[in-house]
């Protein structure tokens, strides 16, 4: 649990933290934060990891309207991945988890430079134009 709140939710608020007061400076930037399909819908022992990233979502969604209402010129994207081919399950906790998981990756999850297009898109929109949140996963991923 600490683990995952450390890295999903803290790291998230240290890294806006580190970079905020600069784009307030120089009265532009753009905030990329990593949530999940988790950030939208949990599932069975996903609880701690869904919470993280619903408190992604809510931290994103928060820090968009502020900047917006401080006229900052500041956007805010939250990309939210479904299967994307990582190390993600590698990091349960049963090796039942890691196989089932695993399996399910090798069968459908896309590769990770599709992700980073999405990310590419959102930040070469024109400055005065926002894509808040990604969601982006597999055609044939169901959930």
């Amino acid at each position: 649990w600490d683990k995952c709140v450390d890295v999903n939710l803290k790291g998230v608020l240290y890294g806006i933290h580190a970079c905020l007061p600069i784009m307030r400076k120089q009265k532009c930037g753009h905030i990329i934060n990593t949530g999940s399909l988790s950030s939208h819908q949990t599932g069975l022992t996903c609880g701690v990891y869904a919470a993280t990233k619903f408190g992604v979502r809510a931290i994103s969604e928060t820090l968009r309207e502020e900047e917006a209402a401080a006229h900052s010129n500041i956007r805010v994207t939250m990309l939210a991945p479904g299967m994307v081919d990582t190390e993600l399950p590698q990091s349960l906790t049963t090796q039942e988890g890691r196989d089932g998981m695993q399996a399910a990756y090798n069968a459908l999850a896309i590769p990770a430079q599709s992700v980073a297009e999405s990310i590419a898109f959102a930040i070469n929109m024109p400055e005065h134009t926002s894509i808040n949140e990604i969601i982006i996963r597999p055609t044939a991923q169901q959930l």
